[in-house]
């Protein structure tokens, strides 16, 4: 188990060194619903599971929106069924939850592009200024129309990044994936307590699950704030045991069977690793000091102003 967590954390940090690059500690709820068939007949749940749940993905992600992802998190969806008497150990037990474990995840992660919410005020102040300088562009003569209109187009494209910077955003970021518990105990124990055995079947003791999720990410002024993750879950393995008592000449078999599935709900703080890209800074400087030069020079060359 240590050797698996030293193995994911060196793997976070050689990704750390590349672009495009989150990684999201995360804290919620987790509520698993860990089920028990005894000797084949219907499942019921013999206790409660809602537990708080922490975690740590990071999130590597490319020029499409797609991506891998790698995590921690915990899991507490195991479930310690005892009992004394085979023949009545549907009716006669005592449920408990295991000990916490620590679930290794991977998988694909997709996030949209960033979803503007409008603002009050910001249209009339964009149409305002956008006006201005549309006015101010087509104020050169007939023979400047190409250069000013290239003008306004450059202007309106500067605002309208502008207004996105000021405004809240929302990513969605759906997922699938797989879960892995490298831990794991025998299907049914067995000890002996005041001359009388004992046995203890290890329900949920599952090693792979099925992850799906959707996360929504929230931004202002392109400050990444914080994610809002709900995730289902699903066991894959096959969780059945078998086993045979003797009592007065007496032999019982045993059958038991237990599935999980359950959701969790987190938030998480989103540390991005991106690198700034100064290329839309070259841009839009370029484009102002495009624009003020052809007003320079046609406006000499145009000789008055209409």
């Amino acid at each position: 188990m240590r050797r698996a967590v030293l193995v994911l954390t060196f793997a976070v940090c050689v990704c750390a060194a590349k672009s495009q690059l989150t990684i999201l500690p995360q804290a919620g709820l987790e509520n698993p619903s860990t089920k028990i068939s005894y000797n084949n007949l219907s499942y019921f749940s013999p206790v409660d599971q809602l537990q708080p749940q922490f975690g740590v993905r990071a999130n590597y992600k490319f020029k499409g929106g797609f991506g891998p992802f790698l995590g921690l998190a915990t899991s507490r969806s195991g479930v310690s069924y005892n009992f004394t008497d085979p023949e009545n150990g549907m009716t006669a037990y005592d449920a408990s939850l295991a000990k916490t474990r620590l679930q290794i995840q991977g998988g694909l992660q997709y996030s949209t592009k960033p979803i503007y919410f409008k603002q009050k005020g910001s249209t009339s102040t964009s149409k305002a200024t956008s006006s201005e300088k549309t006015s101010s562009c087509h104020s050169y003569s007939s023979s400047c129309t190409r250069y000013s209109s290239s003008c306004c187009q450059k202007s309106g494209s500067e605002q309208k990044a502008k207004a996105q910077k000021q405004s809240w955003s929302m990513q969605i970021q759906p997922s699938a994936g797989l879960g892995y518990v490298p831990s794991s105990k025998s299907g049914v124990t067995t000890e002996t307590l005041s001359g009388q055995p004992s046995y203890t079947y290890n329900a949920g003791n599952l090693k792979t699950a099925l992850l799906t999720g959707v996360g929504f990410e929230f931004a202002k002024n392109k400050t990444r704030l914080f994610t809002l993750s709900v995730n289902y879950f699903k066991g894959l393995s096959n969780n059945q045991t078998t086993f045979t008592t003797e009592s007065a000449a007496k032999t019982t078999t045993t059958v038991l069977n237990s599935k999980v599935s359950g959701w969790n709900a987190s938030i998480g703080i989103p540390i991005g690793f991106s690198k700034k890209s100064s290329s839309t800074h070259k841009t839009e400087h370029k484009s102002t000091y495009d624009c003020q030069q052809y007003r320079i020079e046609h406006r000499y060359r145009c000789g008055k102003v209409i």
